[in-house]
């Protein structure tokens, strides 16, 4: 009886080490993934990086507040932080493997480093500290990223011209759906391949939108026009409380 029993103890833990070993090696794969993926933004190569993930993938930053901004949206912000900085470099890289709910790796990848870069306007120094969670599919493609980091880290030393501060009263994704398909617009008064937009974590419908490089002139005529107004209270901007500051680039 005994011998049964050390048996199947010893099949137990042989078919877990067989687990967490299969697990490991996916890791380890993942892992070379996430350092090319890494790479190629450095290179600038975005169609490189945009190999690495599924046509279905979704991208969690912090400034959105969201959970699932699709894959051409991450493609265009890559495009953004890919020509407002240069000489991007991923340093102090850390990898851990991702755990499943029994806390056992399950083949997605944690990731710790700074990215250390120049503005590509004022040739500042920029330092950002990061961490991502990677998650990958079984053909070891990238189908969900989830980013956390200080976005003000990325502020310092750019040229921005406004700050705007926007209460909602009909929620943030009918704000941000309507904000998103006047891209035309904007691009007439600012450079749009910068503009960023910050939800507040506390008060979920408060946003905060910094224009970057912007004609003044160009944007007083826009927000004098009634249409604009008008627009912006279909978007369910509380315009009664909301702030707009100019300031002076840095």
């Amino acid at each position: 009886m005994k011998k049964i029993i050390m048996l199947i103890v010893c099949s137990f833990f042989a078919i877990s080490c067989d687990s967490n070993s299969g697990s490991m090696t996916k890791y380890v794969k993942n892992v070379a993934t996430a350092k090319k993926f890494y790479q190629s933004f450095s290179d600038k190569n975005l169609q490189e990086m945009r190999g690495f993930v599924t046509e279905d993938y979704t991208w969690s930053p912090p400034p959105t507040g969201v959970d699932s901004l699709d894959i051409d949206t991450w493609y265009q912000a890559m495009k953004g932080f890919n020509s407002a900085y240069d000489n991007i470099e991923f340093t102090k890289q850390l990898y851990f493997a991702g755990l499943d709910e029994n806390q056992k790796p399950n083949g997605d990848v944690r990731v710790y480093g700074t990215w250390t870069s120049l503005n590509a306007k004022t040739k500042k120094p920029v330092e950002m500290d990061y961490y991502a969670v990677l998650f990958f599919n079984d053909d070891g493609k990238i189908y969900h990223q989830s980013e956390w980091y200080n976005t003000a880290d990325l502020d310092k030393n750019s040229l921005v011209d406004v700050v705007a501060l926007i209460p909602l009263k009909k929620g943030y994704k009918v704000w941000y759906k309507g904000f998103m398909s006047d891209k035309k617009n904007r691009e007439r008064f600012c450079d749009e391949s910068k503009t960023l937009v910050q939800r507040d974590v506390k008060n979920p419908n408060m946003v905060s939108v910094y224009l970057f490089n912007v004609d003044m002139s160009e944007l007083g005529a826009m927000m004098a026009d009634p249409k604009f107004e008008k627009f912006a209270i279909s978007l369910g901007e509380d315009l009664a409380n909301k702030k707009v500051y100019i300031l002076k680039s840095l």
